[in-house]
C-alpha cells in the first residue's frame, strides 16, 4: 500500500511539473525556436488548367491572423518551361494556366521569390486509383421514421493507397480549386490508426439527405511525400491527445525556411444517387 502511495505521489509531482512547463511555454509564446518567412498552400491538379497558389506571412502572435502576401513572384515549371502566376482579386492567392497538367510520374516545380529570397518545392504527379463503389469512405443510416443521414468520417484507415476526398452535398458545394477550405476534406490512409484512443474521438460530418438526392465525390491522389506530410500534420492536430509526445516539427517540401506543401494531384470524380449508396 505504501508503494502505491509513493507511486501516486511521484506521478502527481511530474504532472504538476509538466503543467508548470506548459504554462511557462505559453507565457513565452514569442520565444520560438524556428522562424518562418511564409506559408505556401495549393498546387496543381489534373481536373482543370487554371491553378491556384496561396501565400501568407505567418503570425506569431495569438491575437493576430496570417497576413496575405501580394507582392511575390510565383512561377511553376511543368518540366518544359516556367509559367508565371499572377495575383488574383483574392488577397494572397495567385493563379496561372498550366496546359501540361497531366504529366504522370513527372515532377512539377514551384518557385517563389519574395523579399530577396527564393523558395522552391517539387512534387510528382501520381495517377489516382479510380473511385470504386465498394470502397467509398461514407455511410448512410436509415432511421425508423425512414429519414436518412449521410455520415462522412474525416479519417478512414486501412486503404491500399492514401487519398484526399471532397464529398459534396449541399454543404459544402462543388469543389473549387481557388477555395482553400481544409475543413471540408476527408482522408483515407494506407498507414494504420495512430492510437487506440482515436476511434473514441472520431470526427465526421453528418447531413440529413433524401433518397433521390445526389452526392458528388472527388478523389485526389497523393504523392508519397504529401501523404507523409499530411499524416504528420494530423499527428499534431486531429490525433493529439493528453498522452501525446512533445510537439514535433512538421516539415513540408518547401525550401529556405517556408512552411507548407506544394502538391500535384490527379482527380477522379463520381456522382451517385443516394439510393445507389444504401447497402
Amino acid at each position: 500500500m505504501k508503494n502505491l502511495t509513493w507511486i501516486l505521489v511521484v506521478f502527481l509531482f511530474f504532472l504538476v511539473l509538466a503543467c508548470s512547463k506548459e504554462n511557462v511555454e505559453e507565457a513565452h509564446f514569442d520565444k520560438r525556436k524556428y522562424n518562418y518567412d511564409l506559408i505556401i498552400e495549393g498546387g496543381i491538379n489534373t481536373m482543370q488548367r487554371q491553378q491556384y497558389i496561396r501565400l501568407n506571412k505567418p503570425s506569431f502572435n495569438a491575437d493576430s491572423l496570417p497576413k496575405a502576401i501580394d507582392d511575390a513572384v510565383v512561377l511553376v515549371n511543368d518540366g518544359q518551361k516556367d509559367i508565371p502566376f499572377k495575383i488574383t482579386s483574392t488577397p494572397g492567392v495567385y493563379s496561372g494556366n498550366i496546359i501540361q497538367n497531366q504529366r504522370y510520374n513527372q515532377a512539377y516545380k514551384l518557385i517563389v521569390r519574395y523579399n530577396g529570397k527564393e523558395y522552391t518545392a517539387i512534387d510528382s504527379l501520381i495517377q489516382v486509383v479510380n473511385i470504386i463503389d465498394d470502397f467509398i469512405p461514407l455511410s448512410i443510416l436509415r432511421y425508423p421514421d425512414k429519414s436518412l443521414e449521410l455520415n462522412i468520417p474525416k479519417h478512414t484507415f486501412g486503404f491500399n493507397s492514401s487519398a484526399k476526398w471532397f464529398i459534396a452535398y449541399k454543404n459544402p458545394g462543388l469543389w473549387n480549386a481557388s477555395k482553400f477550405d481544409s475543413l471540408s476534406y476527408s482522408y483515407t490512409h494506407s498507414f494504420g490508426a495512430p492510437n487506440s484512443i482515436y476511434p473514441l474521438l472520431n470526427q465526421k460530418r453528418q447531413e440529413k439527405i433524401g433518397l433521390d438526392d445526389f452526392v458528388t465525390l472527388y478523389k485526389f491522389s497523393l504523392s508519397s511525400g504529401y501523404s507523409k506530410y499530411l499524416y504528420s500534420v494530423f499527428l499534431e492536430t486531429d490525433w493529439r491527445g493528453i498522452f501525446s509526445s512533445a510537439p514535433g516539427v512538421i516539415k513540408g517540401n518547401v525550401s529556405n525556411g517556408a512552411l507548407g506543401y506544394f502538391y500535384v494531384t490527379d482527380v477522379d470524380v463520381r456522382r451517385y444517387k443516394v439510393s445507389e449508396l444504401i447497402q
